[in-house]
């Protein structure tokens, strides 16, 4: 026998046992799970089960008072190793990625961070929301509102030179260049110049590109794949899967970008002086920077460079990714209902000037309702899921008949169970927003039904940016963000479908991206026939 083959059947039975040891766990978690006797989908295959379509036994719930607990304990419910490692192989190990302790180190210590440089009065939402970021807050987001006119303006210009060309226009490739010049401005006091990366357009932007390849390339929805497989299988990262050094170079690039921007900001911050009033910057990581150098800051509060390192990748995909992909849809959406952008437009241009500030845009009802209602209906990502750190009885708003015929009010979890939270779902559950809960119908923020009330949110009754202590920090951030997008553009271009209905699909990887149906190979797109508005 040759020394290869010696070395092939060790790893062979490694790999046996390993996945002999996987099925018989899911098999005994399948006999034991106080699930079996819920109420489910029907069709599952006699052996398998709905194993192919969702992964073995998990409760999938709307119930507005189950999601309400799972939210609100998050130290029952957490991220689950799989769903950990998915994030953290993508991200690092920043807000996004960690659980339990280590989450409440890191929030609490940018917390605090920004609570040093902007003291601030308690406001009611701040009393029900605790966690909520002040770096975020009214003040803040009043100062970067220019910022997104700016960028704004900058995308309004470049379309318009593109009309001149061809009228069929792939927004949602300009939208993301927009978001993260506003995300690089805004955050870290950086021009990333997406938007406009040299003047010959010849120089790629390198974070752009990283971020195009690992999100919105044909090859991401299969890397996605690949590494969701990894985490559940951690076996599988000790083998040469295809598209591992695809992941592994773009995270290199955030890795690196972010430790030069973190270089750059301490340098400017000493440069200002160490008072931590001193730095006139208002950027995201200059206020994390000069915090950490505060005298009254105590020594387990401060973060380490690695602690904050760590934030930054979080922050270009989370900070730009999800704001781009809400507009897009939301272009989309006017798209497909020509009152409704018309109605929003003459809102806008109501407003006689090209830069409100955030109070002028927040006067806008009409405005207000359509973000509402696109972030209902389009929700950039459609669900989210916890997994149980103990066993626990979740309570549930309406009872239900098992399949023996028992009638319950609550549900018994097991330690370890997997608990999906559908956002979709919940946005489109006709019990909750009534019989047109299909349509995009802006104007039913004007009376909503009491059922909406029970939704848990940081915002606008929807699940959007879920509740809780994990709820989206920079929400406030993403929607003066949309506002002032919408703002300019409504006000500067007509849109229309460039396909006819049926041409625009989506991927949830895990962030609902468009694309053409018919065409998969050039991945994320959203094409719209865009043309001047006659004043």
């Amino acid at each position: 026998m040759s020394t290869q083959s010696q070395l092939l059947i060790p790893i062979a039975g490694t790999l046996a046992a390993y996945v002999l040891f996987y099925l018989g766990k899911v098999v005994y978690e399948e006999l034991t799970s106080p699930l079996r006797n819920l109420p489910g989908p029907k069709g599952a295959n006699v052996v398998l089960g709905h194993f192919r379509q969702i992964d073995g036994r998990e409760l999938w719930t709307a119930d507005t008072k189950a999601l309400n607990h799972i939210l609100a304990c998050d130290h029952l419910y957490q991220k689950g190793p799989v769903a950990e490692r998915f994030v953290k192989d993508l991200l690092g190990g920043g807000l996004l990625a960690v659980e339990g302790e280590a989450h409440k180190r890191q929030a609490s210590t940018i917390i605090c961070c920004f609570d040093t440089l902007f003291p601030s009065d308690v406001s009611s939402e701040e009393d029900i929301f605790p966690f909520q970021n002040p770096a975020f807050g009214v003040p803040q987001i009043r100062a970067l509102t220019e910022i997104f006119l700016q960028k704004s303006f900058q995308l309004r210009d470049i379309w318009m030179q593109e009309l001149s060309e061809d009228p069929r226009i792939d927004v949602f490739a300009g939208l993301r260049k927009a978001a993260l010049d506003m995300i690089g401005s805004a955050a870290f006091n950086y021009e990333f110049n997406a938007l406009d990366p040299d003047p010959d357009g010849k120089l790629p932007n390198e974070l752009h590109e990283a971020l195009t390849h690992l999100l919105h390339s044909p090859q991401a929805q299969r890397q996605n794949v690949v590494r969701f497989a990894q985490a559940i299988f951690p076996v599988l990262r000790f083998l040469p899967l295809p598209g591992r050094k695809f992941v592994h170079d773009a995270r290199t690039k955030m890795i690196r970008i972010a430790s030069q921007l973190l270089a750059q900001s301490k340098d400017a911050v000493k440069a200002s002086g160490e008072g931590k009033n001193s730095l006139r910057d208002r950027d995201l990581l200059s206020l994390m920077v000069n915090a950490n150098l505060a005298t009254d800051l105590p020594e387990e509060q401060r973060l380490s460079d690695a602690d904050v390192i760590a934030q930054i990748p979080t922050f270009f995909v989370a900070g730009h990714e999800t704001t781009s992909t809400a507009t897009a849809w939301a272009l989309y959406a006017l798209s497909l209902d020509s009152r409704v952008q018309t109605k929003l437009r003459e809102e806008l241009l109501s407003l006689s000037i090209d830069r409100p500030t955030m109070d002028e845009l927040n006067s806008l009802p009409y405005l207000e309702s359509v973000v509402r209602e696109v972030m209902r209906v389009h929700a950039p990502v459609e669900y989210t899921s916890r997994t149980a750190m103990k066993d626990d009885v979740l309570p549930l708003s309406k009872h239900y008949i098992d399949q023996h015929g028992q009638t319950y009010n609550s549900i018994s979890i097991h330690e370890g169970t997997t608990i999906r939270l559908p956002i979709r779902a919940v946005h489109l559950d006709q019990d909750i927003w009534g019989p047109d809960v299909m349509e995009f119908r802006p104007e039913r923020w004007e009376h909503l039904p009491e059922a909406v009330l029970s939704i848990p949110g940081v915002w606008g009754n929807l699940l959007t940016f879920i509740a809780g202590p994990h709820n989206c920090l920079g929400f406030r951030f993403a929607v003066v963000e949309m506002k002032v997008l919408l703002f300019t553009l409504v006000r500067a271009f007509e849109f229309r479908p460039a396909l006819p209905e049926g041409g625009i699909g989506y991927t949830a990887t895990p962030v609902k991206h468009p694309v053409v149906n018919s065409e998969p190979e050039k991945g994320s797109q959203l094409p719209l026939v865009v043309t001047p508005y006659a004043h």
